[in-house]
C-alpha cells in the first residue's frame, strides 16, 4: 500500500479531497436524498414531496428551459450520429448550437444523456474548477494545504452555488485559463512553451461551454493578470511571453470556431432587443443586495424574501465572510505585490459597477460589449476568483510571516463589524414576511452562519503560533463555503412526481403537427420530451418569429423572445382570447392541440369554433383544434402527401404545384427535389415553400449552418497545429529518454 502511494502524483490526495467536499456539497443529490430536476419549478406538470417547504434550488428558470431541456437533445442528436444543428421542438424550429446557451457542442453536454445528467454536468464542472485552482495555486508556489483549500472554495463558489444555468459552464475554465497564463509567464526565460497550450484549450472550452458574456468578462479578467504578469518579467522576456499569450489566444479562439460561426450567423437573424433594453449600459442591483455577498442568506434562501427580488434577479454569486478575511490580508503581502493590488482593485471596480456606485458603470460600459451585458450577474465570476486568489496568497502569508498573523485578528474584527452592520440594514426588508416557526429559526441560523464562522476565526487568531492553526483556518474556510453551497440543495423536493400521460398523449396522437402550451409543460420542455411546442422562449430568438407572434398571433406580447403564457388565470385567458382572435393563423401554424391545465374552464368561444376535448387527467387537459394545416401541406388539391420526417416528404402531384412546410425558414436551409436543389421561398415570412414539378416527387431539407464548413475546417487545422506544436516540442525529450542509458 505504501508503494501505491508512493507511485501516486503529489496531486492526486488533494485533487481526490476536492473531488470529495464537491460531492460532499451535492451529496442531497448524489445520495438520492432530493431531487434536482428543474421540470418541478419551471413547468406546472409535477407534484413535488417537501420536507419543511420547497424552494427555487437556484435562481435562473432557463436552468429548465434551456440548459435541461436544449442539452439534453444535443445530447441525444450527436449520440445518434446527428450535429445538434436545429431544433425542431421550439415555436416553428430554431437553430440549437447557434442558440449557444445550450453549449451543444460542449463535450460535458454528453452527460445530459443520463438521467442524471445534470447533477454530473454541474458535478464534473465544479471539479474542473477546484483542481485548476489548486494547480494555479500551486504554480503560484503556495504550499499543497492552501492551495487545496483554495479549490476548495472555488469549486462551491457562490455562482455555481445559485445561479444553476448556462451562466455557470464558463466559470470552470477561468482558473485554467489563469493557469495557462503562469505557465506561459514561467516559460518565458525557456525554450518551452507549454503553457499557451493550457490557455488555447481553456479559452475554447469557456466558448464551448455556451454562455459567451460570461466567457467575455472573464477573458477580460485574464487579460489583465496576464498584463500585470508581463510586468513583473525582465524586459528582455516580456516580448517572447507576449508572443505565446497571443499565439494561445489566437488558437484558442480559432479551436472554438465551429460554436462561434454559428452563434455568430443566428445573431444576424436573430432578436436580442430585450436584452439590451432590460439591461441598456445601466442596469444595477439596489444598494441592499450589498448584504449578500458577505452573508448571502440574510434575506432567506432564493427568492424567499420578495422585498429583495429584484436583487435575487440579477446578482450573480457570494462571497462568504471567512474568504474575505483572508483576502484583506492577502491585500498586504509582499510576494507578487502587484498582483494583489489587480485583484483588490478588480473586485472593487466590480462590485462598484454591481451597485453603480459613483456611476461605476459608466465607466465599465467604456469596454466594447459591456453596456450589452447584465453586469451584475456575468462579471461576479471574476470577482469572485479575484477574491479567492486574494485569499489563498493571504492564508499563505498567515503560515510564513508574523505579520500576517498580526492582521488576522484585524482584519476578523473589521468583516465582524462590516458584516454586523450591513445585516442591521438588511432588518427593513426582512420585517412583514411571513414565515413558519421553523422556518424562522432556520433562517436565523443561516444568516448566522458568517459571523459563526468569524468567531472561529477571532478564537484561532488567539493561536496564531500554533501549527495547526493554519489547518484550522483552512478548516473553518471551507466548511463556511460548503455550507452555503449546501443550502439551496437543501431546498430541493424529496420526490417529484412528473405527469407523463399528458406527454405521453400527445408523443402517440401529434406526429409533425405543433401543441399550444397554456402553463402545463412551459417552453422549452417540449424538446426534453420530443414533442413540437408552439410555445418558445429563448436568446438570442429568430427576429422572423418574433415579427411573426406580434402579427399573427398575439400582438403586443412582450418581450419579443417569450412566447410563453404568463400570470397564472389571466395570462391563460389571455391567450384564449388571442387564440380566439388568430384562430386560423394558429392553425395555420400547424397547431393541432392545446395542453391546458384541467382546473381551467375552456373559453366558450373556442368550442363554438369547434376545439373539442380529446384528453383528461387530474392535472392536464388536452383539446384538438378543427382544421389544423399539415407540416407538409401543398397547394393543389390533387396532391397526395406522405412524410414521417420533419427533413422529408413524398408528394404526387396531377400537375405542378407548391409544397408549404411549417418550419422556420432561415439562411442554411436547403432542399432538394427528386435530387436536385430547389430554391426555398420564405412566406408569410416564416414557413417554406418549394415548386414542384408533376408526378412523384421526393423533397428532402437539411439545415446547416451558412459559414460551418469553414468554421470546421479552421478549427480542425488549429486543432492539428496545436497537437502537433505539443508533439514536436516534446520530441526532444523522449528522444533524450530513449538514448540515456538506465532512465
Amino acid at each position: 500500500m505504501t508503494a501505491f502511494y508512493r507511485r501516486l502524483p503529489p496531486s492526486a490526495i488533494p485533487i481526490l479531497f476536492i473531488v470529495l467536499l464537491v460531492l460532499a456539497g451535492n451529496a442531497m443529490y448524489v445520495l438520492g436524498l432530493a431531487n434536482n430536476d428543474p421540470i418541478s419549478w419551471t413547468a406546472g406538470i409535477s407534484h413535488s414531496l417537501c420536507r419543511i417547504k420547497c424552494g427555487r434550488p437556484a435562481i435562473d428558470p432557463n436552468l429548465g428551459f434551456i440548459t435541461q431541456s436544449l442539452g439534453h437533445q444535443a445530447a441525444i442528436d450527436i449520440l445518434h450520429g446527428h450535429f445538434p444543428w436545429w431544433n425542431y421542438y421550439q415555436g416553428l424550429g430554431q437553430p440549437l448550437a447557434g442558440e449557444m446557451q445550450s453549449a451543444a457542442l460542449f463535450p460535458l453536454t454528453l452527460l445530459f444523456a443520463l438521467s442524471s445528467g445534470l447533477m454530473w454536468f454541474h458535478v464534473t464542472l465544479e471539479v474542473i474548477a477546484g483542481a485548476s485552482t489548486y494547480f494555479l495555486a500551486r504554480r503560484l508556489s503556495l504550499p499543497v494545504i492552501v492551495a487545496t483549500a483554495g479549490g476548495m472554495v472555488f469549486a462551491l463558489d457562490g455562482t455555481f452555488a445559485w445561479l444553476g444555468n448556462a451562466v455557470l459552464n464558463p466559470v470552470a475554465f477561468l482558473p485554467m485559463l489563469l493557469l495557462g497564463i503562469e505557465m506561459i509567464i514561467d516559460s518565458a526565460s525557456s525554450s518551452s512553451k507549454r503553457g499557451w497550450y493550457v490557455a488555447a484549450i481553456a479559452l475554447a472550452l469557456s466558448i464551448y461551454a455556451g454562455f459567451p458574456e460570461v466567457a467575455y468578462f472573464d477573458a477580460l479578467f485574464c487579460g489583465a493578470w496576464a498584463i500585470v504578469r508581463l510586468f513583473s518579467l525582465p524586459r528582455d522576456r516580456r516580448l517572447r511571453a507576449l508572443r505565446r499569450l497571443g499565439l494561445g489566444g489566437a488558437i484558442g479562439v480559432v479551436l472554438a470556431l465551429p460554436a462561434l460561426v454559428p452563434f455568430a450567423d443566428f445573431l444576424k437573424v436573430a432578436f436580442v432587443g430585450s436584452h439590451t433594453a432590460a439591461v441598456s449600459g445601466v442596469e444595477h442591483l439596489p444598494t441592499a443586495s450589498l448584504a449578500m455577498f458577505f452573508d448571502p442568506y440574510v434575506y432567506g434562501t432564493i427568492f424567499f424574501d420578495p422585498n429583495v427580488a429584484t436583487s435575487w434577479g440579477g446578482i450573480g454569486g457570494y462571497f462568504g465572510a471567512s474568504v474575505c478575511v483572508l483576502a484583506l490580508i492577502g491585500l498586504f503581502g509582499p510576494r507578487l505585490r502587484s498582483l494583489r493590488i489587480f485583484l483588490a482593485l478588480w473586485t472593487v471596480a466590480g462590485l462598484a459597477g454591481v451597485l453603480n456606485f459613483l456611476h461605476t458603470r459608466e465607466i465599465w460600459n467604456l469596454i466594447p460589449l459591456v453596456n450589452a451585458t447584465s453586469f451584475p450577474r456575468y462579471v461576479m465570476p471574476s470577482c469572485e476568483m479575484a477574491v479567492v486568489a486574494l485569499a489563498v496568497l493571504g492564508l499563505s502569508d498567515f503560515v510564513a510571516s508574523t505579520r500576517a498573523k498580526r492582521l488576522f485578528t484585524t482584519s476578523t474584527i473589521f468583516m465582524v463589524l462590516a458584516v454586523g452592520l450591513l445585516a442591521y440594514n438588511a432588518r427593513a426588508l426582512n420585517r412583514g414576511v411571513t414565515m413558519t416557526h421553523t422556518t424562522h429559526v432556520v433562517f436565523i441560523g443561516l444568516a448566522l452562519l458568517p459571523f459563526i464562522a468569524l468567531a472561529l476565526f477571532l478564537i484561532l487568531g488567539r493561536f496564531t503560533k500554533a501549527r495547526v492553526t493554519p489547518l484550522l483556518i483552512a478548516i473553518v474556510l471551507v466548511g463556511e463555503s460548503l455550507v452555503l453551497f449546501f443550502v439551496p440543495t437543501a431546498q430541493s423536493p424529496k420526490v417529484i412526481t412528473i405527469d407523463y400521460a399528458p406527454v405521453h398523449y400527445l408523443q402517440a396522437h401529434q406526429g409533425q403537427e405543433r401543441y399550444l402550451d397554456f402553463a402545463v409543460l412551459y417552453p422549452n420542455w417540449a424538446t426534453e420530451f420530443g414533442i413540437n411546442s408552439l410555445s418558445a422562449i429563448d436568446l438570442p430568438f429568430p427576429k422572423s418569429f418574433k415579427n411573426f407572434i406580434e402579427t399573427n398571433l398575439y400582438p403586443g406580447l412582450t418581450p419579443g423572445n417569450q412566447f410563453v403564457i404568463k400570470g397564472g388565470i389571466i395570462g391563460i385567458e389571455a391567450q384564449e382570447n388571442e387564440l380566439v382572435a388568430h384562430f386560423q393563423a394558429y392553425e395555420n401554424a400547424s397547431v393541432r392541440y392545446l395542453l391546458v391545465p384541467s382546473s381551467v374552464v375552456l373559453l366558450p368561444a373556442l368550442t363554438k369554433l369547434g376545439v373539442k376535448q380529446v384528453f383528461r387527467d387530474s392535472l392536464a387537459t388536452i383539446y384538438q383544434l378543427p382544421h389544423t394545416r399539415s407540416f407538409f401541406s401543398t397547394s393543389s388539391a390533387s396532391c397526395a402527401v406522405t412524410s414521417t420526417n420533419d427533413n422529408v416528404a413524398t408528394v404526387d402531384c396531377a400537375k405542378p404545384a407548391t409544397l408549404l412546410r411549417t418550419e422556420l425558414s432561415m439562411a442554411g436551409w436547403s432542399a432538394t427535389v427528386n435530387g436536385k436543389s430547389a430554391a426555398i421561398t420564405t412566406i408569410d415570412g416564416v414557413y417554406q415553400q418549394v415548386t414542384l414539378p408533376a408526378g412523384f416527387s421526393t423533397v428532402r431539407y437539411s439545415f446547416y449552418p451558412p459559414h460551418e464548413r469553414y468554421a470546421l475546417l479552421l478549427g480542425f487545422l488549429g486543432g492539428l497545429f496545436l497537437i502537433g506544436s505539443f508533439v514536436n516540442e516534446r520530441l526532444p525529450f523522449v528522444t533524450k529518454r530513449r538514448r540515456t542509458p538506465g532512465y
